[in-house]
């Protein structure tokens, strides 16, 4: 029997981000398992990148991959909570494989070897398959890059944030009113300090800090939220084209 997996649409919303099942005709490529547990594997693959990425030094080189790497928890939790499916996000399963766009921005593909994504059975099963993702993966890829790129983890931990917050402050992911309270009851899941212990070894939440009030920023008719660590995306080859503009070198309240 087939192992149940995401539905084409699916596949194809996660692709839009990068989040793809294995194409068989891709080459090359790294496995992130590789990337966390072989030394010194981490530091050859930025170094390889940096002029692939723009960046001016090993650190705003980790920066920029810490932003790219954390579509992958952001998307893992979109599937688990508005569609209540699990998929494989294990580093052992996940190849990365580069990739530059057409406005020269290094986006590396993320391919699933195992594609299989069963339905989750209860919501202990769903806090298991958090933990896994933030306690088991998420926060060993911060811990080498702040070894290895001697880069804060604050920054690191913000660069993951901002995405988690898009995926349950996006109101197109939420078609029902039951997906709503789903959303509502996760999210505030994340945002506990009770739930420390699923991030990592850490005294205080470490997404928490960052879910602030939004302001107003000049230039811009909606509200955001200000970053309180820099990601160095300035430092990149043209960075002031890249520049967040939640920058908190640049926001300023009206």
């Amino acid at each position: 029997m087939r192992a149940p997996t995401l539905s084409d649409e699916q596949w194809a919303l996660l692709g839009e981000y990068r989040l793809q099942k294995w194409d068989p005709s891709v080459t090359g490529g790294v496995e992130a398992s590789r990337l966390l547990f072989e030394d010194g594997m981490m530091v050859r693959y930025l170094e390889e990148r940096v002029a692939l990425t723009g960046a001016d030094e090993l650190r705003t080189a980790a920066s920029l991959f810490m932003k790219r790497y954390a579509f992958i928890p952001a998307l893992g939790m979109l599937a688990a909570t508005f569609w209540n499916r699990k998929l494989n996000l294990s580093p052992h399963n996940l190849i990365l494989v580069d990739h530059i766009n057409e406005k020269g921005l290094w986006l590396p593909r993320i391919f699933l070897k195992d594609e299989s994504a069963p339905e989750f059975t209860s919501q202990s099963e769903k806090e298991e398959f958090f933990q896994s993702l933030f306690r088991g993966h998420l926060d060993i890829v911060i811990s080498v890059l702040n070894e290895t790129a001697r880069l804060s983890k604050r920054i690191l931990w913000e660069n993951s944030a901002v995405y988690l917050f898009w995926v349950y402050e996006n109101e197109a992911f939420v078609t029902s009113e039951e997906l709503r309270e789903k959303k509502e009851r996760d999210f505030a899941y994340l945002l506990s300090e009770e739930n420390r212990h699923v991030f990592g070894a850490y005294k205080e939440n470490p997404l928490n800090r960052y879910y602030t009030d939004k302001v107003h920023r000049d230039g811009f008719d909606e509200k955001i939220r200000v970053r309180k660590t820099c990601c160095l995306s300035y430092r990149l080859e043209n960075g002031e084209r890249f520049r967040c503009k939640t920058c908190p070198l640049s926001c300023k309240e009206k």
